[in-house]
């Protein structure tokens, strides 16, 4: 196996550089190692759905040869990739079988915990494993440099990490601004009930840069946890201005669907004693705009709703529109965020 880790090393995906196959590649994974290759990717085995449409973002959605049964049931995804790309199964636990069948020249995984549960028996395949996480607000672009080091694909890589970066600097050079007072208490809902976000998450990420305080950082017990469970006594006692809760896009086909999401979490026992609740402040959104590469147009939404006046002429949907436009055909189309913001 030719790939070579060096834990511990800081060094940057370099902008701009060309790769022509002819020499090493080098970049840095999620895991914070240092990572060379022999050359770039031809072949690629993505276990990590946020991957797969990263990969399809900057132009290489012909490299790939394996996806995960997430992506295989996700139609916008599918429409951009190769015909005969193969299905290896729970991002989880992949088929290691079919992986090594396909002969990849990397197979890329999120890093950290959500790695997956037989990476064991994937390592003693001998299979070159790239961990990069795709999904995390304050390293998108960090990731998208990476990927178009290993494919060679760094011009579109980097117009892609740009995109990325535009948005978030016009986010955070507002919110950087405010007071500790003007930043409002957030309740942010996972998929399942009850579960919040802690420290390292995807979700207390976008709390903090759209001008939010995660409630969940006032007990460190919970923060040090990235998904916590919490109960509506925790919820009510730390009163959030406003809440979030997440949806599978998968759920939600019509506007109607997000409005009993909504109507549910507001007729919670005790739940009409929060602020968030009284003034008509909670939100349902989808987890394709949440979470993964299309997490900056959930971060404009959550931004917007936290400071209205500082947002009054962004319009994130006609920013997922250029998202579409540019990157993604059809990611546009659904429904994202109940209400909408004014």
């Amino acid at each position: 196996m030719f790939t070579v880790i060096s834990s511990g090393c800081t060094q940057q995906a370099s902008k701009g550089q060309e790769n022509t196959g002819a020499t090493t590649i080098t970049f840095t994974d999620s895991n914070g190692n240092n990572v060379v290759l022999p050359k770039t990717a031809e072949r690629i085995v993505s276990t990590n759905a946020d991957c797969t449409e990263m990969l399809i973002a900057i132009g290489a959605a012909d490299r790939i040869v394996g996806v995960t049964d997430t992506v295989a049931k996700t139609p916008i995804l599918m429409a951009q990739l190769p015909k005969n790309v193969s299905n290896i199964g729970n991002w989880q636990t992949p088929n290691i079988e079919m992986m090594t069948t396909l002969k990849p020249d990397v197979v890329i995984c999120y890093g950290g915990a959500s790695k997956p549960k037989n990476i064991d028996q994937i390592l003693a395949a001998n299979l070159t494993l790239v961990y990069l996480d795709c999904y995390k607000m304050n390293t998108l672009s960090h990731d998208a440099r990476a990927l178009g080091i290993i494919t060679g694909n760094t011009k579109k890589a980097e117009d892609y990490a740009g995109f990325i970066e535009k948005y978030q600097n016009m986010v955070t050079s507002n919110t950087s601004k405010l007071s500790a007072g003007e930043k409002p208490a957030v309740y942010w809902e996972s998929y399942s009930d009850y579960s919040t976000v802690g420290n390292t998450s995807g979700g207390d990420t976008m709390i903090g840069m759209s001008g939010g305080v995660n409630i969940a950082s006032y007990n460190a017990s919970l923060y040090a946890s990235a998904y916590p469970k919490v109960n509506s006594e925790w919820i009510i006692k730390n009163n959030p201005s406003y809440i979030f809760k997440m949806v599978t896009s998968t759920n939600i086909t019509s506007l109607d669907d997000l409005k009993k999401v909504q109507s549910a979490i507001k007729s919670r026992p005790g739940m009409d004693k929060t602020n968030a609740v009284k003034n008509d402040s909670v939100y349902i959104m989808s987890g394709s705009i949440a979470f993964g590469p299309r997490a900056v147009i959930g971060m404009l939404y959550v931004a917007k709703v936290l400071h209205p006046d500082l947002y009054k002429g962004v319009d994130p949907q006609a920013v997922l529109s250029e998202y579409s436009e540019k990157y993604l055909p059809g990611s546009d189309k659904g429904y994202f965020i109940y209400p909408t913001p004014a």
